[in-house]
């Protein structure tokens, strides 16, 4: 069994990057669907033992509370990486022999069996890597012990599998839809739109960039 954990964080500045396509209200709102998305996979997966959410933002920890989550609070918003550090100490605490699958807060079209193919290979590989559509990483999964910080961000994906080369981590790969297809520019939104059309964050979307899309 896995424990998971999310990170993400809301309000009017976050993902300005699809400013163009979405003024700071939506983009709150967007980020609110999309964690609820994340979290109704991540508890279809019978491999995950427990999901975590790091984040900043008051919002966003109601969401996750409710629907079973623990918490990681940050007194300020740190950037992803720092987040994601904050939460693998806490995790490390409450489960020290669990791997741990590690997520950014922008992949609405995550799979159950995703995960649940994340959670197989990272038993038998010290890191288990999916890389996103633009060179960034989609997931980043370790296995109890394996120390390898999260780089997060722009080419991430090659940036991590070189540093656990350089540490001797073994590492396993995984090419999957769901986990590479994650929510940065105003292209992205139009894509998750087409490629999940029954997901909160699609229905959301359908109503904020119409007549950009058709139902």
């Amino acid at each position: 069994m896995v424990q998971v954990v999310i990170a993400a964080r809301g309000g009017r500045k976050a993902k300005s990057r699809c400013a163009d396509a979405l003024d700071g209200h939506d983009r709150a709102g967007l980020v609110c669907v999309m964690l609820e998305d994340m979290l109704d996979a991540v508890a279809r997966c019978a491999a995950v033992a427990q999901a975590w959410v790091v984040t900043p933002t008051a919002e966003l920890a109601g969401i996750a509370a409710e629907r079973g989550a623990k918490v990681v609070r940050q007194a300020r918003p740190s950037g992803l990486n720092p987040a994601l550090l904050q939460a693998v100490t806490e995790i490390s605490e409450h489960a020290p022999y669990a791997p741990i699958l590690m997520l950014p807060g922008d992949l609405p079209l995550l799979e159950p069996d995703d995960l649940a193919a994340a959670a197989l290979l990272v038993r038998t590989h010290a890191v288990v890597l999916a890389s996103a559509l633009d060179g960034g990483t989609g997931l980043l999964a370790l296995r109890a012990g394996a120390n390898l910080p999260p780089a997060f961000g722009s080419d991430s994906f090659w940036r991590h599998a070189m540093a656990a080369e350089r540490r001797g981590l073994s590492v396993g790969l995984l090419a999957t839809n769901s986990l590479s297809r994650d929510v940065d520019r105003p292209e992205d939104l139009i894509g998750v739109c087409e490629a999940g059309p029954d997901s909160r964050t699609a229905i959301f979307l359908r109503k904020r960039l119409q007549p950009r899309i058709r139902s």
